[in-house]
């Protein structure tokens, strides 16, 4: 056996996996990568990744998936997780997460803005972190409507409609978190009963359930169909792009999410710090200011923060009398209901 041979070939191979590593750590600014889980449409995923990378020299590697899809994920992964931050998603599936032991606490001692965010929205002993607000809107295909001589939605009840009839796309509950948000707030403000017999005149008008809140967003600017129902950071950046959507409001009362940020337990151990160091930024000033700075629509949770130019105004809005808790703690029981009397989550499809 020629041991001279074998040493030189086991120094080549270390050489060149010292290089590999080394160009890695080079390419992420030297402090390595950071996984992510968003249920974020990825113009604005794409933007505030980019700027946290900018602002730390952290590498950002995500993954795009419904809100339900994550929290599913995260079950499934049971500890031992890819990512190591969920990015955005309303406050009730982090708090189911949270009770279900999936999320790693957070440091409070290392978040300058921690104390400025009102306290209606906060969590006690939550590990999860608000980190922006954001209204659903009714969307409405201009030329749609135009065609159709038929006036924009601006109550719960105008969605019954017979005008909208196999003319209406929403995400489904059970599957994404601004279907979740819709139906709970429905709940909520009507009653169980009333609401599930809204839902079932509701249901009559859609043409299709999907399986992300954006996806029908979409949907809605290419004329897909009449109307529906999207948060307004969603339907915001469509209208930029010249698609024909005009947004109102429910005059009745507006559902608005309360949406977070989290560590994932059983992350990566390499990206520990990184992950701490996003929670970190999130709650900064810059991280506050993100949204405006690159154009967007949601709202910081912080009063000092920069509103995004163009984004509603939420003292301006009927805001709905909501609690988180309760659409955590009902989620369940809330979509099984759904599935059972109204649609079941496999009809729900982004295609």
């Amino acid at each position: 056996m020629n041991f001279k041979k074998i040493f030189t070939f086991i120094s080549i191979i270390c050489v060149i996996f010292l290089v590999a590593c080394s160009n890695d750590e080079a390419s992420s600014g030297g402090k390595g990568t950071l996984t992510i889980y968003t249920p974020m449409p990825e113009e604005n995923a794409n933007a505030y990744f980019k700027k946290f990378e900018e602002d730390t020299g952290i590498k950002v590697n995500y993954t795009r998936l419904s809100t339900g899809e994550i929290l599913s994920k995260l079950k499934s992964e049971d500890g031992r997780s890819d990512a190591s931050i969920w990015f955005a998603g309303p406050s009730d599936s982090f708090i189911e997460a949270d009770k279900e032991g999936l999320l790693e606490k957070y440091d409070p001692d290392s978040l300058e803005n921690l104390d400025e965010i009102d306290e209606s929205i906060m969590v006690e002993d939550a590990s999860w972190l608000p980190i922006y607000q954001g209204p659903i809107a009714f969307a409405s295909n201009e030329k749609w409507l135009e065609e159709n001589n038929v006036e924009a939605p601006t109550s719960w009840e105008d969605l019954l409609k017979p005008e909208f009839k196999n003319n209406i796309m929403l995400a489904h509950p059970g599957a994404s978190g601004t279907g979740y948000q819709f139906v709970s707030t429905l709940f909520q403000v009507m009653g169980e009963d009333e609401a599930l017999d809204y839902l079932k005149k509701f249901n009559k008008n859609v043409k299709q359930w999907t399986k992300g809140g954006s996806a029908n967003a979409q949907f809605i600017g290419q004329g897909e169909v009449g109307t529906g129902l999207a948060f307004a950071q969603d339907l915001l950046p469509l209208i930029e792009e010249g698609y024909p959507i005009k947004i109102t409001y429910p005059e009745d009362g507006v559902s608005v999410a309360v949406e977070g940020a989290a560590k994932i337990k059983g992350g990566p151990e390499k990206e520990k710090e990184n992950a701490n160091e996003f929670m970190r930024w999130i709650n900064s000033d810059e991280g506050q200011n993100v949204y405006a700075d690159t154009g967007y629509y949601h709202l910081p949770v912080i009063p000092n923060a920069k509103i995004p130019e163009g984004a509603p105004d939420l003292s301006e809005l009927n805001v709905a009398d909501t609690d988180n808790l309760w659409s955590s703690e009902h989620r369940d029981e809330v979509v099984d209901k759904f599935e059972r009397e109204i649609e079941s989550e496999d009809a729900a499809s982004d295609e």
